[in-house]
């Protein structure tokens, strides 16, 4: 049996302090005081799969959820469910809120979000160094590609420009 014997218990330790501090960050995440507390999960130079284009690491992290939480005031995170192995959790999740203002081009819409969402978890030295992030049924995704086609469209002054310049350019047409 030699140092298999001691393995699992510190595997099944280390995995229950891994759950413990995504508990402790959920828990920041749902506090409106303290929200900048969740991002205490992730180690600086966190690697982020599944985030917009841009969203890099610790600092990349915080404009991203600083602009969730400016979109959804009332933002809340549920956990559904949790696997954790060693230095890695999976969770299940639900994100409710209902949104304020515009959020990576879904324009603002009256009613309440709700999206479902997975995300795997790599630790190391207690903190989240690598995640991979899977958010949106097919329903939420096809709702807020709708809000967005139905947004107003907004004048494109180079656009006007060009349009003027044709005109010149083609005074019988």
């Amino acid at each position: 049996y030699g140092s298999e014997a001691y393995e699992e218990p510190l595997e099944e330790a280390m995995s229950e302090a891994n759950e413990a501090s995504v508990r402790r960050a959920v828990a920041a995440f749902n506090d409106p005081v303290g929200r900048d507390h969740y991002l205490d999960l992730y180690a600086p130079d966190v690697v982020l799969h599944g985030y917009p284009s841009g969203v890099e690491g610790r600092v990349g992290a915080h404009r991203f959820y600083s602009q969730l939480w400016a979109a959804f005031p009332d933002a809340r995170l549920s956990l559904e469910e949790t696997i954790a192995s060693g230095d890695r959790i999976a969770v299940r999740y639900i994100l409710t809120g209902i949104q304020a203002h515009d959020f990576y081009g879904a324009p603002l819409r009256s009613g309440a979000t709700r999206i479902e969402g997975m995300t795997w978890l790599h630790f190391r030295d207690g903190r989240v160094v690598e995640v991979w992030q899977v958010s949106g049924t097919p329903d939420t995704l096809t709702r807020l590609s709708a809000r967005a086609a139905t947004a107003p469209s907004r004048r494109s002054a180079s656009a006007d420009a060009a349009a003027l310049r044709w005109e010149d350019d083609h005074p019988e047409a």
